[in-house]
């Protein structure tokens, strides 16, 4: 069950984001996480760590988080047919499948869910 909080967002599925990076999004060599996950990129800039997750959901985590930044959305997966509400933290270092690194919000949640967005 999720921390009582005092706002929730929510965003419908099936929005798609273009691809491109944020200027600065990059992260150099050296940067360390205390969590080692290697993620698959969503495009738009999101992506997964589980096989549990579908990049529609990813996109859509991305887009509750950037509506109203906070440490919980509520995001709809298209694949489950239902919301789900994800804990964010800012701050993370993903580091993707593609050997790209990118500076990034971590949301875990669902049903064993693990978005990254930036």
């Amino acid at each position: 069950m999720t921390a009582p909080r005092t706002m929730k967002k929510t965003i419908v599925g099936g929005m798609l984001f273009g691809a491109a990076l944020t200027a600065g999004a990059l992260i150099g060599p050296g940067t360390a996480n205390a969590i080692t996950e290697i993620f698959l990129p969503c495009g738009g800039g999101s992506g997964v760590a589980t096989t549990v997750t579908s990049c529609g959901f990813a996109q859509n985590v991305r887009a509750a988080y950037f509506t109203l930044p906070g440490p919980v959305v509520t995001a709809w997966s298209p694949a489950m047919n239902r919301y789900y509400d994800m804990q964010c933290q800012a701050g993370f270092v993903a580091t993707f499948s593609n050997g790209m690194s990118v500076n990034s919000a971590r949301c875990v949640g669902g049903d064993n869910a693990v978005v990254v967005v930036w």
